[in-house]
């Protein structure tokens, strides 16, 4: 007696032995192949999706293997020093000089114009009096204003009362100012330039321009007159 279990077709009633896929009568599949077929059918999505699920959790264990959480965070920081750094070294350039790398008195007490175009060298060991030269190509004397020739010029600090004896000695000597007051400029009668500023202490003679008209030109470049 066979111990094979039987199996009957649902289509057309015939008993077929359980070795059998189909129904050996109609051909029809068998209902525990159907069942076996259905069961894959209804598994397949949940495993695959099992199957997903373990690939993405060792992806994502072997991302946190290699590189540890701390070393995001160390880098994270490592990105934020760099920033602040570089926002520092920017505002730091358009800071104005410490007083010591912009020259000595002198030079610092010149207006700003005159100081950028001109050269200075110290002429005594304790800073107070420079000689200054603008060279010729200088567009502070553009136009001939100086003949072609280097502008030499010469300024100190001086005190109130050494000031004072040389803006009298300027008004005697026959110069033309243009301005009298705190600040005294004048043209000399060689088209010298005499500027004092009683302010700052800042006393400067230059030399011989091509003229009144360069004289005046160069006080109003130079901004030591407005």
């Amino acid at each position: 007696m066979s111990t094979l279990p039987e199996l009957v077709c649902q289509y057309c009633s015939h008993r077929n032995t359980g070795a059998d896929s189909r129904c050996g009568h109609c051909g029809a599949p068998l209902r525990r192949v159907v069942d076996t077929a259905r069961t894959v059918a209804e598994k397949l999505p949940t495993q695959v999706a099992e199957v997903a699920e373990k690939v993405g959790g060792e992806a994502k264990s072997l991302v946190h293997k290699v590189y540890p959480r701390w070393q995001w965070y160390t880098v994270g920081a490592i990105a934020l020093v760099m920033v602040v750094a570089a926002v520092l070294a920017v505002r730091s350039c358009s800071l104005s000089l410490p007083s010591n790398l912009q020259g000595t008195a002198p030079v610092r007490a010149m207006p700003d114009l005159l100081r950028t175009a001109a050269t200075c060298q110290p002429l005594d060991s304790g800073g107070q009096r420079e000689k200054c030269v603008i060279a010729a190509t200088d567009p502070m004397l553009f136009g001939g204003i100086a003949g072609g020739r280097d502008v030499t010029f010469y300024a100190e600090l001086v005190a109130q009362d050494r000031l004072a004896d040389s803006i009298s000695r300027w008004r005697g000597a026959g110069g033309s100012a243009l301005v009298d007051g705190p600040v005294y400029a004048a043209i000399g009668p060689s088209a010298t330039v005499w500027y004092a500023d009683t302010r700052t202490g800042l006393r400067l003679e230059t030399g011989t321009f091509a003229g009144r008209t360069g004289a005046q030109t160069f006080m109003s470049r130079a901004g030591l007159v407005r």
